[in-house]
């Protein structure tokens, strides 16, 4: 009986340590031949959506497809700098968008990490130091009380570290402070 637990045991761990590998290698697959993705919603526009990609160096544009608009969007209060998945169809050459989800992030926190690109001198996209998923943060309102902010967000470049700390309203995570060390600098 008891090797029977035993040898149940290793099934069972074997299966886990097996796990994690194939969902690696699953991975490699371009984002474009799979039915499904999640990244940084870059754009709304009135043709479709642009989206940072996880893991792929290059914005993606989806057309709109099935009930999915722009109205319907933003109805749901899914607006840019938004962490999304979505799901979509492959027609010809054109993405087409048919289901689109906002992912829920922390209420408030503190991230440090590398800038990957600023958009509109509005918000910028942050890879975490630890490893985590690209996230998106947005200048807060009004101007003048955090000023020192809406200054630093228009001399970020790629690469520079940056510590944020924000908090999360009903449309995307703001900036409540931020400090940068420019790339290039010593630690």
């Amino acid at each position: 009986m008891s090797r029977i637990i035993v040898l149940l045991l290793a099934a069972v761990s074997l299966f886990f340590i097996a796990a994690p590998a194939s969902a690696k290698d699953s991975g490699k697959e371009s984002s474009k031949t799979r039915d499904t993705a999640s990244g940084l919603l870059v754009n709304i526009k009135d043709d479709g959506i642009i989206v940072q990609l996880d893991n792929e160096e290059m914005e993606t544009k989806y057309a709109w497809g099935g009930e999915v608009t722009k109205q319907s969007l933003i109805k749901r209060n899914i607006f840019n700098v938004d962490r999304i998945n979505l799901r979509f169809k492959t027609e010809g050459d054109t993405l087409k968008v048919v289901a689109v989800e906002k992912v829920p992030g922390n209420a408030q926190g503190v991230i440090v990490g590398t800038v990957v690109k600023v958009y509109d001198n509005f918000w910028v996209a942050v890879k975490p130091k630890n490893g985590g998923m690209i996230e998106g943060f947005a200048l807060n309102w009004p101007p003048e009380k955090f000023k020192q902010s809406h200054d630093l967000i228009k001399t970020l470049k790629p690469g520079d570290l940056v510590a944020i700390k924000y908090a999360t309203d009903f449309e995307r995570h703001r900036i409540m402070q931020m400090d940068v060390k420019p790339a290039g600098t010593k630690k």
